[in-house]
């Protein structure tokens, strides 16, 4: 693209040749060019070259050698299985799996309540016609399962 040999171009150099690609001045950039890297014998110790391979191509051979060499590429190629490839559509599909059950389990608990809460309405009303009826407030107690002081409450409520 730049018309050097290198694959890694500083500011400065490529200033000298071309003023065109002048952005910032007062700062370095670096221009990498991986068609070049790719091509070009480098030395797999330098860890720029490392993270180039890496960058590149990360199930390439050269990943391979620099992960050999450097172990935060070990973990980075970890990271990047995690996030693409079948593990994600693992991940994907565990979440979905996951959503489903909570789901399931949040309605499952909303009914039990609901049926909870419509029965203690239908005892109330129960309650409501016994009083109606004038039938002793132990009784009702007896009958309903509800307490005394429950049982007085709904009476006050009338």
């Amino acid at each position: 693209m730049l018309g050097f040999d290198e694959y890694i171009s500083e500011t400065e150099i490529v200033l000298k040749e071309h003023r065109d690609y002048e952005m910032l001045k007062n700062m370095k950039w670096y221009f990498i060019e991986l068609p070049k890297f790719r091509s070009a014998q480098v030395d797999m110790d330098d860890k720029l070259n490392q993270w180039l391979a890496f960058i590149d191509d990360y199930k390439g051979e050269r990943a391979r050698m620099a992960e050999e060499k450097n172990e935060v590429i070990k973990k980075a190629r970890v990271e990047m299985n995690y996030l693409t490839g079948e593990e994600a559509e693992r991940r994907l599909q565990w979440l979905r799996e996951k959503w489903e059950m909570d789901y399931n389990s949040d309605m499952g608990q909303a009914k039990r309540e609901g049926r909870k809460e419509g029965r203690k309405e239908g005892k109330i009303e129960i309650v409501k016609n016994l009083l109606k009826l004038n039938i002793p407030i132990e009784q009702i107690v007896e009958a309903s399962g509800l307490t005394e002081k429950e049982v007085q409450e709904i009476k006050k409520s009338m």
